[in-house]
């Protein structure tokens, strides 16, 4: 059985959960005898090819840079030969895709299903329905994920006194036409000129979207799906639970509970956050909450953020503002995949106040494999995997005082996090993952063969 993985994204670019969730899942297949190449985008006009972890790993180039239609249709680029013709040489049995982008999209699915292979996609993020990327409405509250013309443009900025006919009337406008219209009109002084230019741009965009999402459940034979708000947005919009897999994610064997045993008890709380310094992931929200607490409350809030980029920089300086008048923060590196067990094991407390709907994520599996319960937004997939004063606790995602209190309860009452700790119980492997993997593998290459 050969097997090809592909995603917009991978080790040592960039080291994100999807990395980690598929190096974890091939070296997890590796135990079974089953061998894997990766395959990623690379910006530029070159190829590349090294081997990374044992796995080897092929870069197809991507270039020039796209235009808005393309990246919005998810057309072939003048780079996509690169792909299509390694592609072709592989004569693989399994095309297993992890991206839903332009460089790693539907070309690239429709291409493997055209050449005879199986085609699994598993979906780590909520852009496949959600063209905000986030699954909350309006940015402030969780979205069911239907791909409704009228909702969702005005979720995404059609202003609220569009009717929903007129709204229908401009879905059908030529894609070409409705993107050059808005790329024209937000970029006017007047402001009247840009709501006319989300009015006239948005509407189609999102029949679009809803096209390439029934393209997706039809170009895939199965849809592999992490968590279970997901699997019901996939469902709402008429995807077949036939096509769907609800398989969640887990955690590599170097995460062990053994790590966590011996924990003295600190007068201080010690809360960790590790992830990006995008305002999807909340750390202003955490640092605030921190910042709230009277001086009598003995914490220590020690941030290992990552990729500040054009998307986090701002908010980079937004929380180190708040941490340099406060001694209780600790602006600390970002952490290797192998000091991440160690580091968990030693936090009192792992926050993780994403501020949309996460997939995962993966780092509160890993916190729970080390003992260390999760101080978590009640959204999503945290929401799913902590028990609410069993394991871990659960605020309500944006509410800067529910988080203040919760932490300063945490922080007087010993007892409480002891017990929290205690009734984390053993969390599910990525060798778990990688044999129902195995099974979907066979199962689909069988169907062939009857």
């Amino acid at each position: 059985m050969k097997l090809i993985h592909t995603t917009t994204w991978y080790f040592p670019d960039t080291s994100g959960g999807v990395e980690v969730y598929i190096d974890a899942l091939l070296q997890g297949l590796q135990t079974h005898g089953i061998t894997a190449i990766v395959a990623a985008p690379l910006q530029g006009s070159e190829e590349d090819t090294y081997v990374y972890n044992n796995i080897p790993v092929y870069r197809y180039p991507v270039f020039p840079i796209p235009d808005k239609i393309r990246v919005h249709k998810q057309l072939p680029d003048g780079s996509f030969e690169f792909f299509a013709n390694w592609l072709k040489k592989q004569q693989a049995d399994v095309y297993h895709q992890h991206s839903w982008r332009f460089d790693c999209g539907l070309q690239h699915l429709a291409l493997a299903r055209q050449l005879g292979m199986k085609t699994v996609v598993t979906i780590h993020m909520p852009e496949p329905v959600c063209l905000r990327g986030t699954m909350m409405r309006y940015g402030k509250e969780p979205c069911d994920g239907v791909i409704d013309t009228t909702d969702c443009s005005k979720c995404l900025g059609v202003p609220e006194r569009v009717s929903s006919l007129a709204i229908a009337t401009l879905s059908k406008l030529p894609l070409s036409l409705g993107v050059a219209a808005q790329a024209k009109l937000t970029a006017s002084k007047s402001v009247k000129l840009r709501q006319l230019g989300k009015t006239l741009g948005i509407p189609t965009l999102v029949t679009e979207h809803r096209r390439q999402l029934m393209q997706l459940a039809n170009l895939a034979d199965r849809l592999v799906i992490p968590s279970k708000w997901q699997y019901e947005a996939f469902r709402l919009n008429g995807v077949p639970e036939a096509k769907m897999l609800l398989c969640r994610q887990g955690v590599a064997q170097k995460f062990h509970r053994e790590l966590a045993l011996t924990k003295p008890q600190n007068p201080t709380l010690k809360i960790g956050f590790l992830g990006r310094w995008q305002e999807t992931k909340g750390v202003q929200v955490l640092a605030e909450a921190v910042h709230r607490l009277p001086a009598n409350v003995s914490v220590e809030l020690i941030i290992h953020a990552t990729h500040p980029g054009k998307y986090g920089d701002g908010n980079r300086e937004k929380v180190l503002a708040i941490a340099n008048r406060d001694p209780r923060f600790r602006i600390a590196e970002p952490l290797t995949r192998q000091a991440v067990p160690e580091a968990l094991a030693s936090f009192d407390l792992l926050a993780v106040p994403s501020q949309w709907l996460e997939t995962g994520p993966l780092v509160v599996l890993e916190a729970q494999a080390v003992g260390t319960p999760v101080l978590g937004a009640n959204l999503g997939g945290i929401a799913e995997l902590v028990r609410h004063g069993v394991d871990g606790w659960l605020v309500p995602a944006n509410d800067v005082s529910a988080w203040t209190e919760a932490i300063a309860t945490l922080a007087k009452d010993a007892n409480l996090l002891a017990k929290l700790r205690q009734g984390i119980q053993p969390v599910r492997t990525m060798n778990d993952v990688a044999l129902e993997m195995l099974g979907l593998y066979k199962e689909l290459l069988a169907a062939d063969q009857k």
